[in-house]
């Protein structure tokens, strides 16, 4: 009798023990890249109650700090869902943890996960024929595209003009945020990551590809304009030194465009000749380039330049050379040209200059039609080149979100998907920085004064 006593007793003092250890707030430790907001998220919480738990005056809070989580009555049973290694006291080596890591592949999308996304644009005060309301209505299309595809998100838009900088970034709602595309310019992308820095949101530059900057210096920093470097690796492609003599033709003293041509050229071991001149040098140039390139049977011709007058005045020599002289050329060039006024648009053609650009549509292709009257039905207006960028931009990453998850960027080298005016190459900068995008589009320009997208 006296023994089972004793056992009863021992067993309802090990039930209460039990549920006072249930009762008592769950102990995380802060890891790198997190914050408040993400811990609050991940347990499903708002960041007030743990702040209040912690006797946290702000919400700043530092790598391998010990947080109480308040967790209600009614998430005991998840709380045994939580994974052990943020509730462990001892820190996890990141190499260890990124090995633990399922392969994308195998990623299982929860049916009760709402990603937080915010669109961060400059509105104008009229809201009226302007860009960034173009851009926004592309979002509003792909996020459109998405829900038909099964994808359940939260969009969240914000006009960076409308409230001071600091109470727009520190904002609870912004922090909630699982993906953040925008600010436009660079020194405003510089900002948003510097509140961002701790958390695992992800922030994407749509448009400026001055903002290229900070990708070498945040993990989880998206920059989608390509930089002048990847544009002209993406013509080694096209570049046929076995069977042709390739050239690099710049201007004496040219400091700019050249080396960083010259020395892409280097690391791929393809090899070249130079020919430099003065643009003042006139007609005599002519007779030079005669004698050079009349010996070859094929001649493929970088012109490594971004000043409009030397490029006008070298397409006029190759162009006479090509249509009197019965030269071949082809001719490479960089997508600045497309907005120089003074080049000759016959000698373009015929010459079937190459461009490497950051975008273009091709208004043949099934997709681009179907965006233009769905864009035209909606909007009662023609889409313009910001249209089509909210488009692309939102559309693959929400789709990157919607198939990998909140870690979607363990993938995005991997992640392609068709869009309308881009192509995104997203590829890591370096091991402690974030992505860049590596896509670009090449044009050629046929004699029937027609453009085509080469594959």
């Amino acid at each position: 009798m006296k023994i089972r006593t004793i056992f009863l007793v021992i067993l309802l003092f090990a039930s209460i023990c039990l549920v006072a250890q249930e009762q008592q707030p769950v102990q995380h430790k802060v890891r790198w890249m997190e914050t408040l907001y993400s811990i609050a998220r991940k347990y499903k919480v708002h960041p007030r109650d743990i702040a209040v738990l912690n006797n946290l005056r702000t919400g700043e809070i530092s790598r391998g700090q010990i947080l109480l989580i308040p967790l209600p009555e009614a998430r005991v049973t998840e709380q045994e869902e939580v994974p052990l290694q943020d509730t462990l006291p001892v820190e996890v080596d990141p190499e260890i943890a990124y090995q633990r890591k399922s392969p994308c592949r195998d990623y299982i999308r929860s049916s009760d996960w709402e990603p937080v996304v915010s669109v961060i644009l400059p509105f104008p005060e009229t809201r009226t024929s302007s860009g960034f309301v173009d851009f926004y209505q592309g979002v509003l299309l792909a996020a459109e595209k998405m829900k038909k595809k099964g994808m359940s998100f939260l969009l969240q838009v914000y006009d960076w003009n409308e409230k001071p900088m600091d109470e727009l970034l520190s904002g609870s709602s912004l922090g909630y945020s699982n993906l953040i595309i925008g600010p436009v310019y660079s020194n405003q992308i510089g900002s948003a990551l510097a509140y961002f820095r701790n958390s695992n949101t992800k922030i994407v530059s749509p448009l400026d590809n001055n903002a290229t900057v900070w990708a070498s210096l945040f993990p989880n920093y998206f920059q989608v304009q390509p930089t002048l470097a990847a544009q002209q690796e993406s013509l080694i492609q096209y570049l046929d030194p076995h069977n042709a003599t390739l050239w690099v033709i710049s201007e004496e003293g040219e400091e700019t465009v050249s080396p960083g041509i010259r020395a892409m050229l280097d690391k791929n071991l393809i090899g070249y000749r130079n020919f430099s001149y003065d643009v003042l040098q006139g007609r005599e140039v002519t007779q030079v380039l005669s004698g050079l390139l009349g010996a070859n049977p094929r001649n493929q011709i970088i012109i490594a330049s971004l000043d409009e007058a030397f490029v006008s005045d070298a397409i006029r020599n190759l162009h006479l050379l090509f249509a009197y002289d019965n030269i071949p050329i082809e001719l490479f060039g960089l997508s600045r040209w497309r907005n120089f006024e003074t080049l000759d648009l016959t000698a373009l053609h015929q010459l079937q200059v190459m461009l490497p650009l950051s975008s273009y549509v091709d208004y043949s292709d099934n997709l681009v039609k179907e965006f233009v009257h769905t864009y035209r039905t909606l909007f009662h207006g023609e889409p313009s080149q910001y249209s089509f960028q909210g488009y692309d931009v939102a559309l693959y990453f929400l789709d990157a979100l919607f198939q990998y998850g909140p870690d979607f960027e363990d993938c995005i080298e991997n992640f392609q998907l068709p869009l309308l005016q881009n192509e995104f190459t997203f590829v890591k900068t370096s091991p402690e920085g974030g992505y860049s995008n590596t896509g670009t589009r090449v044009v050629r320009y046929l004699p029937d004064f027609t453009v085509e997208l080469l594959p």
